[in-house]
């Protein structure tokens, strides 16, 4: 599978061989960034501040979606085991399972 967002802020996915669509979501909101895929979970950033969060899958499921603030216009990373997302003023460190107040 194949995941695109697109600047008028829809994501695509489709079938990586053939082109076949699949399902589109619309942020209702530019993405400036690609699609970060981390196990069965696909991360998308928008303008809005938006993080949505879907499985990879040929079927539509969004497990969640969470406003950082302000908005996102790069690409989420992941290292050591933590999900890094910036927004136009904060870096967010974010670790599963973690219990922890964010820092300030």
């Amino acid at each position: 599978l194949l995941f695109v967002a697109d600047f008028s802020g829809l994501l695509h996915c489709v079938d990586a061989k053939t082109g076949k669509g699949y399902w589109t979501y619309d942020m209702f909101a530019a993405s400036w960034a690609s699609p970060l895929i981390v196990g069965d979970r696909v991360y998308i950033g928008d303008e809005d501040g938006d993080i949505a969060i879907f499985e990879v899958s040929k079927e539509m499921n969004q497990i969640g979606e969470i406003n950082m603030g302000s908005a996102v216009y790069t690409t989420p990373i992941v290292a050591n085991d933590t999900l890094f997302i910036a927004n136009r003023n904060r870096l967010f460190a974010i670790q599963q399972g973690a219990k922890s107040e964010p820092a300030e």
